[in-house]
């Protein structure tokens, strides 16, 4: 089951158009989105740290302003009065040098239960009236962070609401603050302010956020890559079309630039290629047709010729040239007919020419098979099978032909007991008009145009044809023909 979702995945994510624009769109946004949640953080942090220092600055002013104003025997209810979970205030009479000790004591202070009102102030640290520690977890873990003390900074007064010098310190390395500045009767207000961290930025409406956001721009993806592989795939099964021969019609030069430049190049290129195909077929009837004229004035020459041994040959040499002219107007008129293609029974085709070739006697069997469709010219593919059985019959002795599918090809195999031909020779006898000699011999041999023209057929179906010798004697000519792609 893993296997087939991994084979899934690869064949979907590598060759869809649609699955590679869905697959790097969602890339985009996660990219993106990462980079813009780092950037966020990162300016939501500065934000709340100068949101959180302010709010203790101003705390720390009013609360100095509410001591300066009130008698000193009120000041233990009022520090207890303004104490909050993440902010405490307390006095000493020198100012605190050592930010060290000083750290240590707001912490402790920190840590411990808010203060009822009424009850006495906390005692210092270290003293051993202290209550029982009941820090909340967010506050151990910013002490223990705190492990570099720092030195106090000097506050200008016009940076803050008091209008006087204070001194102030990072206490942690979230939103941690200290601060102490000197009252008017000579004492100093010390204020630690620590509140834990805000909540992860992963949040559910965020996460939901995100989801929406990959499911919108997947839609979007699946309907541009629909808009953009619909042409292409018009493109890619005329192309495949043309290829086997057939008459295509014209792309619709529609769609995005780039899409309608390319429609616009390949009707250009079919348009020249059918031009040069139809120059050069009615070049060559053109030079068939011219070659009878002389042909036939030397043939009523040769008649005039004393010798009868140079009058036989000169006129078996002229039936040659006259074979050759009649093999080339025959292939320019069927190339020039543009026969159509159709959807017919490559099995039945091929034992319907086995079938024809032994009823005039010759050795030829076929093995039988199940029902192949095919599209195709019917006559051309005739015409390539007819030549090549001919062929394996006339140089071999026999022809046995099968048929079988691949994986992306229809193979027709026409195997002789003949002697077979040196591998060296393997493309050569596909060039018109060659014939090897000796067991190719040219009494019993054609005009050496057959498998040229064999080739062809096979090639303007966009297959070809191979020839290999057997180990047990003989010939074998393969036709391998593309199956019809599957374009949706």
């Amino acid at each position: 089951m893993m296997g087939i979702r991994c084979l899934f995945s690869r064949c979907f994510w590598t060759r869809s158009l649609v699955g590679q624009l869905i697959g790097f769109m969602l890339l985009a946004l996660v990219v993106s989105q990462t980079i813009s949640f780092f950037v966020y953080w990162d300016e939501r942090g500065h934000a709340l740290r100068a949101a959180a220092k302010e709010e203790f600055l101003v705390r720390s002013a009013s609360v100095a302003q509410l001591l300066e104003t009130t008698p000193a025997v009120y000041h233990p209810e009022i520090l207890q009065a303004v104490a909050t979970t993440y902010t405490r205030f307390w006095l000493t009479k020198e100012k605190p040098d050592d930010v060290a000790a000083w750290k240590e004591e707001a912490w402790h202070r920190l840590a411990q239960p808010l203060p009822r009102y009424g009850e006495p102030e906390p005692a210092p640290h270290g003293t051993p009236e202290r209550h029982a520690s009941a820090a909340d977890p967010a506050l151990i873990a910013a002490q223990a962070q705190a492990s570099d003390p720092g030195t106090w900074g000097v506050l200008a007064a016009r940076d803050w609401s008091l209008g006087r010098v204070a001194h102030y310190v990072r206490l942690d390395h979230t939103f941690g603050s200290g601060l102490t500045v000197q009252l008017q009767d000579g004492t100093w207000l010390n204020a630690a302010f620590a509140k834990a961290a805000y909540g992860s930025i992963w949040t559910s409406q965020s996460t939901v956020s995100l989801a929406i956001t990959a499911v919108v721009l997947t839609m979007i993806a699946v309907l541009v890559a629909h808009r953009v592989s619909r042409p292409m795939r018009r493109l890619a099964f005329a192309a495949e079309a043309f290829g086997r021969g057939e008459d295509t019609a014209r792309l619709p030069e529609e769609g995005p630039i780039d899409i309608r430049r390319t429609a616009e190049a390949f009707n250009r290129m079919q348009e020249r290629l059918r031009r040069f195909v139809s120059d050069r077929t009615s070049m060559l009837a053109a030079i068939g047709h011219d070659l009878r004229t002389p042909i036939t004035s030397l043939r009523l020459r040769a008649e005039f010729v004393t010798d009868s041994e140079m009058r036989e040959k000169i006129l078996a040499t002229l039936d040659e040239m006259q074979a050759m002219t009649e093999a080339t107007l025959a292939f320019a008129r069927e190339e020039a007919t543009g026969e159509p293609t159709r959807v017919i029974d490559l099995a039945a085709l091929t034992e319907s020419v086995c079938n024809d070739l032994a009823d005039l006697g010759w050795d030829v069997t076929f093995a039988e098979s199940g029902k192949v469709p095919y599209r195709c010219r019917p006559a051309a593919i005739r015409r390539a099978l007819r030549n090549l059985i001919e062929n394996a019959v006339r140089y071999g002795g026999c022809a046995r032909v099968s048929l079988a599918l691949t994986k992306d090809s229809f193979e027709i195999s026409i195997e002789d007991s003949g002697p077979g031909i040196p591998e060296e020779e393997f493309e050569r006898v596909f060039a018109p008009f060659f014939r090897l000699e000796g067991s190719r011999s040219r009494t019993t041999g054609g005009v050496g145009l057959g498998l040229s023209i064999a080739r062809t057929i096979a090639r303007g179906h966009g297959g070809d044809i191979e020839l290999t010798n057997l180990r047990s004697g003989g010939l074998r000519a393969l036709i391998r023909l593309p199956q019809e792609p599957k374009v949706r």
